[in-house]
Parts: C-alpha cells; structure tokens; sequence
C-alpha cells in the first residue's frame, strides 16, 4: 500500500507506482488473484504469490477460508514473509 512507502529503498522507488502501491489496504489484486484461480487452476495446482508486508496472516487466513490446502509462506532474504503457496482444490 502506499502507507508502506517510507520503508522502500531508494533504488525501488525508481520502479512505477503501479508495481508498488495498490490501494490502502494493499492486498486487494492479491485477493483478486485468489479468488480467479478456480477457474484458471486445475485441482491440485499451485499457486504461488509474492506478497507485501504485512499482508501474510490476512492472506493465509483467506487462503483457508476457501478450498486451499497445503497452505505455507516462505521469508526473503530479510526474515519478512514475503511468499505464499497453496494448492487448489
């Protein structure tokens, strides 16, 4: 979200907003792509996100609320939850 842009680098502040900066919340193109995956995954696909700070135990949570299995999210370099994967269905 554009809340967080204080914490970004400098180098990443070059890249455009649109890359960057979702609404307020942040996560809502996130929560677009998870709710578009039963018709674009086949059952027992993955899905694999990256993700912004912050946004990881709404997300989880979301993930299973609805038919995701196999649910885990990996750190970057920095010790932040920065990745989600799940499978479908």
């Amino acid at each position: 979200s554009t809340q967080a842009r204080h914490t970004l680098s400098r180098e990443v502040l070059h890249d455009p907003a649109v890359a960057l900066f979702a609404s307020v919340r942040g996560d809502e193109l996130v929560r677009e792509l998870i709710a578009q995956v039963p018709s674009r995954l086949r059952p027992g696909g993955m899905l694999a996100l990256e993700i912004g700070l912050d946004q990881s135990e709404a997300l989880l949570s979301d993930l299973a609320e609805k038919n995701y299995r196999d649910i885990y999210s990996k750190t970057d370099y920095s010790g932040v939850t920065r990745f989600l994967f799940a499978r479908y269905g």
